[in-house]
């Protein structure tokens, strides 16, 4: 499909708020259009594009060239992406809940959209992309964006918080139950319920969708397991027909077409959170 992409581990006092970094090539070899089926992953992708040729994305039933630096907020139906040239980019993939901690931007603004980050961090955010361009060794740029996050996470005197640790036992915990998430913590369910969708903009219940469904790709993608039974009793499905029900909802196709056709599909499920 002329893809290539390669994912980068943060440093460890990043990740609370930082799920990965990545590099991309997309169309590499732009003999024709290329058209793809962006599958939600649970986070948001910071794309910083390092050519100048971007892929196209539908925003408000019109068709139009990306910006130069993307947020792609929190999605949760799958969105095509169109890619007419080769493209190009290094990416931060945000936790959810990080991009707050970081910027002080709740992903709920961000739900469902992508916006021109230049337009909602401003100078200091154009200056260090500027940096990161003039880079071409990745380790360089990694080693610059985390100095970046780090800096703006010194600034912002950070403490996490129960919806930090919500969202984290979600991505860790096998089948959790919301009423057993709100025991966990010590808060109410309704209070949970009511700070998490502020700040993520979509409930735990709807996160916990995400997050089962990305760990049946990661299994697929990697091989680990290919009876799908096994794969959604390993993923908290008790059920057989809610696990087809969300993985369509999620995917857009029945898990045995995902499967046979999944060369259309821009499936990243990130790192592994799930324990044994």
């Amino acid at each position: 499909m002329g893809i290539q992409i390669k994912e980068y581990a943060p440093r460890e006092s990043l990740k609370p708020f930082v799920e990965l970094f990545w590099e991309g090539s997309f169309n590499i070899n732009a003999t024709t259009p290329m058209s793809m089926q962006m599958i939600p992953n649970g986070y948001l992708e910071l794309i910083i594009h390092l050519n100048d040729l971007h892929c196209d994305l539908e925003s408000n039933n019109r068709w139009s060239q990306t910006p130069d630096h993307m947020i792609i907020g929190l999605i949760t139906q799958p969105r095509e992406v169109r890619f007419q040239n080769f493209v190009r980019v290094f990416a931060i993939r945000f936790k959810p809940e990080g991009i707050y901690n970081i910027f002080g931007i709740p992903s709920s603004l961000l739900l469902e959209h992508y916006h021109d980050m230049s337009m909602v961090l401003g100078s200091s955010f154009l200056e260090f992309c500027q940096r990161l361009k003039e880079n071409i060794n990745v380790v360089s740029m990694i080693q610059l964006t985390e100095n970046y996050l780090l800096k703006n996470l010194h600034d912002r005197k950070i403490e996490l918080n129960y919806v930090n640790r919500a969202a984290h036992l979600i991505r860790n915990t096998k089948g959790i139950k919301i009423k057993d998430l709100s025991n966990k913590l010590l808060i109410s369910q309704r209070k949970l319920q009511r700070e998490f969708k502020d700040i993520l903009g979509i409930s735990p219940k709807h996160y916990l969708r995400l997050v089962r469904i990305n760990e049946v790709l990661r299994l697929i993608n990697d091989n680990h397991m290919i009876n799908l039974t096994n794969i959604a009793h390993h993923c908290g499905y008790f059920d057989q027909a809610h696990f087809i029900k969300d993985f369509k909802n999620i995917t857009g196709q029945k898990p045995s077409i995902f499967m046979k056709d999944s060369e259309q599909f821009i499936s990243r499920p990130g790192l592994t959170h799930y324990g044994d």
